[in-house]
């Protein structure tokens, strides 16, 4: 089997997609990794193993799914069912064990198996969901005084993003854009109309520079990486503080963005704009 290379830790305050709990007492969870990027053969299969720490004083029964995750028509996260939105690898992962105690300040393991397809081609997401309770009646919860505890259901979510090595497309467009000039109220703004036309998710990211009527620099600023999915379109933003006297300027702009098994791809953008 071939480890999935992308690994990050977050805590239960980015974790957590729904939550019901009573005092918890500063006390935490957490998942590692909960956010995976990787990339797979078609036809392979793969074990990525989960870590659940327990940091509180309650003993927690942790219950193993997945679900569904894309984006609507305004660019909005939208989960739903295992397999029921476009580009689906929840089909793909089983987890074993279904479900697992983990004592108080203590932690566990859990794996998901991914078996890839031989047909797949692109990029493929799912959300894998952790759900915590309890794992003791609430009554064997007391403290010496009596009082309960911790009375906990937690449901967390991470989210699984798989590219096959090949039969992937990547064509990544800036349909247009524009540059607001700054004001006494607002910084410059560029904005690209970027749409992502890939079969798999990518991550734009850029500079900029702002030429002024001789092609001087007059500035210079950074795009930060912005993530977009297969045939998502949406306005990309980059603010620049820097200040302009009066005259005509252009900003230059340029994305890049990786390709598995290819150099990064570059485009560039020009779009003028008057500093009255």
């Amino acid at each position: 089997m071939r480890r999935f290379l992308t690994f990050f830790v977050l805590a239960i305050g980015t974790l957590l997609c729904g939550l019901s709990a009573s005092r918890a007492h500063g006390q935490t969870l957490a998942i590692s990794p909960a956010f995976v990027d990787a990339m797979v053969k078609r036809g392979a299969t793969y074990n990525k193993v989960y870590t659940i720490a327990n940091n509180t004083g309650t003993r927690l029964r942790f219950r193993f799914s997945v679900g569904d995750y894309w984006y609507d028509e305004n660019n909005s996260r939208v989960d739903g069912r295992a397999g029921t939105l476009p580009r689906s690898a929840s089909p793909w992962v089983q987890f074993s064990p279904a479900e697992v105690i983990i004592e108080p300040k203590s932690s566990g393991t859990v794996t998901a198996t991914i078996t890839v397809p031989q047909t797949a081609a692109g990029g493929y997401y799912t959300t894998p969901i952790f759900e915590a309770e309890a794992a003791d009646d609430p009554a064997a919860q007391t403290a010496s005084n009596g009082a309960i505890t911790a009375s906990i259901a937690l449901r967390f979510c991470g989210l699984l993003m798989l590219t096959t090595e090949d039969a992937t497309e990547y064509n990544v467009e800036i349909m247009g854009g524009s540059t607001t000039p700054p004001s006494v109220s607002a910084p410059l703004e560029v904005q690209l109309d970027v749409h992502n036309r890939s079969t798999t998710h990518a991550r734009v990211r850029g500079v900029f520079a702002v030429l002024n009527s001789a092609g001087g620099l007059a500035g210079r600023g950074k795009i930060d990486e912005k993530r977009y999915l297969p045939g998502q379109r949406d306005v990309l933003r980059a603010p620049w503080a820097g200040e302009l006297t009066r005259g005509h300027y252009t900003a230059l702009v340029t994305l890049t963005y990786d390709r598995a098994g290819l150099g990064p791809a570059t485009l560039v953008f020009e779009t003028p704009f008057d500093v009255k």
